[in-house]
């Protein structure tokens, strides 16, 4: 049997695309252009494969065999693939200047040859089978004018205007991933960072300046906007401010951002194309001690539309805690659990997987097992399992506290999830292995 391309594949049956197109050159090979919600996407046979915002600018490529990831600040990843005993561990590394441009380059160069030889009539346009709708030469041309426009002088401004936007991030949690990124408050109130990373000074940003900050992130976002299913609301110290600050901060996100305040569709091709769905408020928390939310306060926040908040747990054993410098207990994290589930507000908790090193490694386990197991969650709740190794750099730790690595950290992992099985089975919480090197 012949082989299939990629671009051949998506063209006959590539359903996620809502609009799709093949374009064949002379020499027989195939070009498919697929737009869907928020992206636009080009294959070349198998490769290169590039995806864009419909402002033009590419997020992920794969080129020469090699996956890549273009952050909104234009600053560029390499992921790489690595197996690790029977596991495919992803490592990431981030790209210089020089490599960035040159790649940044032969994106736009591409997408100019397209431009060209569509122009001149040297592509063959080829219809997708029915009942998918073609682009239309028209709206081929338009969005690849727009990659067109991201030149050395565009990228440079995108940077810019990034940098004036926000300040250092910090931990984003899995749930933060697909969601538009506003900061009240920036670094770290206690000079205390989740998982041991570096903490950045302590600020928190006033009324205005947070609505000034929100319209400048809609304008740096455009149409990528479209892309994101919530507002992130950081940072870590975000719901330990007063609570009439917190709530300044909800009424501002739905002024200027269009929450949804019915249920979502639960397919994403049932999303409006042209306008943003965006499913409330999400918050991080990594102190459960005072101050922070009541359980009434909860309900008000709930109303003015934070729907999850997602837990930072670098262990459930308090000498793994102690060495984070967290001092909260086991039943301060219940207790706001279940005021969190009772005010209609999910819980997404996030685990570390190898902190406290092989010194803690049994008590890490089975404490953390016993607490996240005690927790009154349901099947509206995600355990997010993540490696500590990338929040700090093991070779710079206590050799005997350092977070694992390699097959001690996979052992771990399953044990982990063996041991939360009844989370799971009994009561239909979620439990996800995330790497923080896809963000």
């Amino acid at each position: 049997m012949a082989h299939e391309t990629e671009a051949a594949c998506l063209l006959r049956s590539g359903a996620l695309y809502a609009q799709r197109l093949g374009l064949r050159s002379a020499s027989g090979s195939l070009i498919f252009a697929g737009r869907k919600r928020g992206a636009f996407s080009l294959y070349c046979d198998d490769e290169p494969i590039i995806h864009f915002d419909l402002e033009g600018r590419w997020q992920r490529a794969f080129l020469g065999g090699v996956h890549y990831l273009k952050a909104l600040d234009g600053t560029v990843a390499a992921i790489d693939r690595v197996r690790e005993g029977p596991s495919l561990v992803l490592h990431r590394r981030a790209l210089d200047f020089a490599a960035t441009s040159d790649l940044d380059a032969s994106i736009r160069s591409l997408a100019l040859d397209l431009i060209e030889r569509l122009n001149s009539g040297h592509l063959a346009v080829i219809p997708p089978p029915e009942p998918a709708q073609p682009i239309t030469t028209e709206d081929l041309l338009d969005l690849l004018e727009r990659v067109s426009r991201w030149d050395a002088a565009a990228w440079f401004a995108q940077r810019e205007k990034y940098l004036d936007t926000y300040g250092p991030l910090p931990f984003l949690p899995p749930e933060a991933q697909q969601s538009v990124l506003l900061q009240a408050t920036l670094g770290h109130a206690r000079g205390l960072a989740f998982g041991g990373a570096v903490p950045a000074e302590f600020y928190a940003r006033t009324g205005p300046e947070f609505e000034q900050h929100a319209r400048i992130v809609t304008g740096l976002l455009g149409r990528r906007i479209l892309q994101c299913n919530a507002v992130f609301l950081a940072g870590p110290d975000v719901l330990r401010q007063p609570l009439e600050n917190v709530e300044a901060y909800l009424r501002t996100i739905a002024a200027v951002f269009p929450l949804d305040r019915g249920p979502a569709p639960q397919r994403p091709r049932d999303l409006p194309e042209d306008r943003p769905s965006l499913g409330g408020v999400v918050a991080f928390l990594d102190d459960f001690t005072p101050p922070r939310p009541d359980r009434g306060a909860w309900d008000r926040l709930r109303a003015l539309g934070l729907r999850r908040v997602s837990l930072g747990i670098e262990s459930g054993s308090p000498r793994v805690r102690a060495l984070h410098g967290k001092a909260w207990g086991d039943e301060s994290l219940r207790t706001l659990v279940s005021d969190l589930k009772e005010a209609g507000i999910s819980a997404r908790p996030v685990l570390l997987i190898g902190a406290g090193g092989r010194a803690f490694a049994e008590d890490h386990v089975k404490a953390s097992a016993d607490l996240l197991n005690s927790l009154p969650m349901d099947r509206e709740d995600i355990v997010y399992l993540v490696d500590a190794a990338e929040l700090v750099e093991p070779s710079t730790c206590d050799p005997e506290t350092a977070p694992l690595t390699g097959p001690a950290r996979a052992q771990q992992l399953s044990e982990l999830k063996q041991r939360l099985a009844p989370l799971r089975n009994l009561r239909g919480a979620k439990v996800v292995p995330y790497s923080l090197e896809k963000q």
